[in-house]
């Protein structure tokens, strides 16, 4: 999690953004050119309040952390403070009366941009009905994207108090992700570390918890902790309950799986929901899929572009021997090779902008055997 510094006398404002989770270090006037030389923090909120200048150090800050953004508080937007402030590299301010709710969402802004090509993939996989084998598409796409990408992969299970990722994955997490929300002013790299389950199949998971909530899950602390897993984690894949509204309105997913089949119910549903996150996330970024499809079933492919108003790239083949047999096992369909595996792997390399290795070419006859023997 990057660290934001604050440099005020002022308590209110240290407090006001760990209270939303983020992680917060004062910093003395006299201290801003040398303060943290081991690692540039995502952000300076500045407290120029009864100031008629910025402080020196400012500009030394700036030189030694030029990716770190500023967020400068004032009494007034008096011109010639706001001028000097531009200069300084000054990217957001906010004036008095201060509401919590504006500085944090200004230092937001500014840790987003502070390292946007850090930034992982978030997918977000939503079924527009329980059963349509949701889970199961979301756990063997984030095992394909870790074994295609060789990078750290994690999956995190919405399903508060009914979530089957761990099952399908045969491991029984210590913790979830209520955990992980209920401490995310504590998150960071070891925090986190502990939280999060290694699966044999290379997949990190954070679980779904057996608590029910009262309410709904607070917006900021998941924006907070979906912020961190996309900069830890090159692909970061969600498990989301069509009914989780307040998930999905926090999301800035990469990219949102629907996923659908056959059935006039759920592709009614598709559509509705799908015309919903289209202009939520823009089309280019929703992605309609359908599982256990069957070539010989009356809705065919044609008729479910028609009624979802999508393309629909991938149609994931019914298997539900091989699909079962996996998930009594507690080994995911896509370490093994089946039709259906080859349907997730495809899927997910599509989805995570991945190319597949092409064999070299070998020459044939004589001359390519000689080639070969000498090589």
């Amino acid at each position: 999690m990057s660290q934001v510094l604050v440099m005020s006398d002022d308590p209110r404002l240290e407090d006001g953004l760990r209270s939303e989770g983020m992680k917060v270090a004062r910093v003395r006037p006299a201290d801003l050119g040398q303060a943290a030389k081991d690692r540039s923090p995502g952000a300076l909120v500045l407290d120029a309040r009864g100031q008629h200048q910025l402080p020196a150090g400012l500009t030394a800050f700036r030189k030694q952390h030029p990716t770190s953004g500023v967020v400068l508080v004032t009494s007034t937007l008096d011109p010639r403070l706001m001028l000097e402030a531009m200069r300084a590299g000054v990217t957001e301010c906010v004036h008095e009366p201060i509401a919590p709710e504006a500085l944090v969402d200004a230092v937001r802004r500014v840790l987003v941009n502070a390292t946007p090509d850090q930034l992982g993939q978030l997918m977000a996989f939503v079924g527009v009905k329980g059963g349509v084998g949701t889970t199961t598409l979301a756990v063997n796409t984030g095992i394909a994207l870790a074994k295609a990408s060789g990078s750290e992969v994690l999956l995190i299970d919405m399903h508060i108090g009914h979530g089957d990722a761990g099952v399908l994955l045969g491991v029984e997490p210590r913790f979830s992700v209520l955990d992980a929300l209920e401490n995310v002013h504590r998150v960071d790299e070891s925090f986190f570390k502990g939280l999060v389950e290694k699966s044999k199949a290379g997949l990190d998971l954070l679980g779904s918890s057996d608590r029910i909530l009262p309410g709904p899950i607070d917006p900021r602390r998941l924006h907070t902790l979906l912020d961190f897993a996309a900069r830890k984690y090159r692909y970061t894949v969600l498990d989301i309950p069509r009914a989780d509204v307040a998930t999905l309105d926090v999301l800035d997913a990469s990219t949102v799986v629907l996923v659908t089949n056959q059935e006039v119910p759920a592709l009614r549903t598709a559509s509705r929901l799908g015309q919903a996150l289209r202009a939520r996330y823009g089309a280019g970024r929703v992605k309609t899929v359908v599982n256990r499809f069957d070539r010989k079933a009356e809705i065919g492919h044609a008729d479910i572009e028609r009624v979802t108003g999508d393309t629909v790239k991938h149609c994931i083949p019914s298997d539900y021997r091989v699909a079962v047999d996996a998930m009594n096992a507690g080994r995911p369909v896509v370490l093994d090779q089946s039709r259906l595996a080859d349907a997730f792997r495809a899927m997910a390399n599509d989805l995570g902008g991945i190319q597949k290795r092409q064999p070299a070419a070998q020459t044939g006859g004589v001359l390519g055997r000689l080639a070969l023997r000498r090589a």
